[in-house]
């Protein structure tokens, strides 16, 4: 077992675990490194102010077979660079997002009935996570400053339940792949409507190695989201390495866009890999306890988990137009009813422009 350490508490993980997703995160740079003659093919490339970026989770990027929890989460981000930054800050950037999250129990291969011929588990009590969906839109502003510190504040409103389209979504995808509809009976329990706000705030400064170009960087993100869908609190600490740019013109936060006093230098290639572990302490989250005003709350709840930990490994490499993320999750349970931990891939896709 290998310690990993998030703040004052230590998080064992398996060896093995740890060397096979290495080993994804090597296979991917090395796929990522065949398009580094592509993506630094000299020219001149005006410099963008504008990106839009889709990402997209799900346990099948884990090829692991396994469907379950957070089994699909879709999102859609423009970014644009603000043409006067106010304070004392040295870039700001405007996002729009609009996103869906799914989470279902822990496989989707539960009938109402167990089979056991087939070895196939059943019942209510096999729902083990309350079964929702999360529907929202969020506007946000990004601040970055001199001295290597970020600052972003921003609101969301979204809802839960039916309206969140998430039983759609997934009865729609599970016909594209093949998989009969006999296993959506659980969304019969999904919990119920409810229409929220909440308020997102990050503040991140960077440690280790502020220069133009590095080769290691350590930045601690501390997170906060307070309202009637989420209220939580995080600490994580980012460890990148590998060609890297400082924060305020990184791919990884989303700051490459530039004004006319970009130069060349800011069309340099970025290519690293992350690792980030973070502690979380959660004390709402209405997909798993159900709306925070809603009386009926829905058919199955679940209380959360005070403390969440999760380990982040991955890659990316981005030009100046483009840039492309793949990372593994590992999450400890969210809910107490959960029985297993949850595991997904991310994979992340910008074009600037």
């Amino acid at each position: 077992m290998i310690p990993c350490l998030v703040g004052s508490i230590a998080v064992s993980i398996p060896k093995s675990g740890l060397l096979r997703m290495g080993g994804r995160v090597l296979v991917l740079l090395n796929i990522l490194l065949i398009f580094q003659e592509v993506l630094c093919q000299p020219s001149e490339i005006k410099q963008a102010t504008r990106q839009v970026s889709l990402q997209s989770d799900n346990n099948f990027f884990l090829l692991k077979g396994k469907d379950g929890y957070y089994t699909n989460g879709l999102f859609v981000k423009y970014n644009r660079l603000r043409g006067k930054t106010s304070g004392r800050a040295e870039k700001q950037i405007l996002s729009f997002e609009l996103g869906q999250m799914i989470f279902t129990a822990h496989s989707r291969k539960i009938l109402p009935t167990a089979n056991p011929q087939l070895n196939i588990p059943g019942g209510v009590d096999q729902i083990d996570r309350p079964i929702a969906g999360y529907l929202f839109g969020k506007i946000s502003r990004t601040s970055f400053y001199k001295n290597h510190t970020l600052m972003e504040w921003g609101a969301s409103v979204g809802t839960i339940g039916k309206n969140s389209l998430a039983q759609s979504t997934q009865e729609f995808w599970h016909k594209v792949i093949g998989v009969k509809d006999h296993w959506n009976w659980v969304w019969d329990y999904q919990v119920n409507n409810e229409l929220g706000v909440n308020l997102h705030g990050t503040y991140a400064l960077t440690l280790l190695n502020r220069n133009q170009f590095s080769f290691i960087q350590l930045t601690p993100i501390t997170k906060a989201t307070v309202g009637s869908i989420f209220t939580d609190v995080s600490q994580s600490v980012l460890l990148q390495m590998g060609k890297l740019r400082p924060m305020h013109f990184s791919s990884f936060w989303s700051s490459r866009l530039q004004g006319k006093e970009g130069s060349n230098k800011d069309k340099a290639l970025e290519l690293f890999i992350f690792y980030r572990p973070e502690v979380k302490y959660a004390l709402y989250n209405a997909t798993i306890q159900g709306g925070l005003f809603k009386q009926d709350k829905g058919p199955i709840l679940s209380d959360v988990k005070s403390v969440v930990l999760s380990h982040e490994l991955g890659a990316q490499v981005s030009s100046p137009g483009f840039s492309l993320r793949y990372s593994v999750i590992l999450q400890s349970r969210e809910a107490k009813s959960q029985f297993f931990n949850q595991s997904f891939a991310s994979i992340v896709c910008s074009i600037s422009f």
